[in-house]
């Protein structure tokens, strides 16, 4: 089902987010989340963007040119990752992300090339993953998710509060507008 992604500043997605013990209990969340990415067409997805402060992830491996390693049961193109413990290593590579919880905006952030991941499959296997560059730049993306992060905060913070301030700007154009167009349809 799809579920409503919350926006910056919205103060689910800095919470603190709990562990999963039993996979059975997150196999809706799953599903919600799959398929609001897909509505969405995000290449991933955390459940506190939906305003559920737990540690699941899904993420589609082939948007980062990247055969999926754990295809999820509900659907081939995702794999899931449940209480994802993330070890970053090599050199720093600078690239452009954007979020579906900043929508409109983009810009360059700084991830390490490689990731080995432990973590728990939508089955509630536990699995390890060594991830290369870049599907390893998008699960430190979304894993960041799970520790109140996104990714202005890997940003110098005067081009972060000058790229929400921007975002601000376009919002609020974006309420007057409708706000007229409503008042016109009397």
């Amino acid at each position: 089902m799809f579920r409503k992604i919350l926006q910056w500043p919205n103060q689910k997605l800095r919470g603190s987010n709990e562990s999963i013990d039993n996979v059975e209990d997150v196999q809706d969340l799953i599903k919600d989340l799959i398929d609001t990415c897909n509505v969405a067409m995000g290449a991933g997805l955390a459940a506190p963007q939906i305003g559920q402060n737990k540690r699941v992830v899904v993420i589609k491996p082939k948007v980062f040119g990247t055969e999926n390693p754990d295809p999820s049961e509900y659907n081939k193109d995702f794999m899931v990752l449940i209480n994802p413990v993330l070890e970053n290593t090599g050199d720093e590579i600078k690239w452009k992300e954007a979020c579906l919880s900043i929508p409109d905006i983009d810009s360059y952030v700084v991830r390490k090339e490689t990731t080995l991941v432990k973590y728990l499959n939508d089955k509630g296997e536990e699995k390890r993953l060594i991830a290369e560059w870049p599907f390893a730049g998008g699960l430190q993306h979304e894993c960041d998710h799970l520790e109140g992060k996104l990714f202005i905060h890997r940003m110098e913070k005067k081009k972060a509060a000058f790229l929400l301030e921007k975002w601000r700007r376009k919002k609020r154009k974006e309420r007057i507008k409708a706000k007229r167009a409503k008042r016109a349809g009397r």
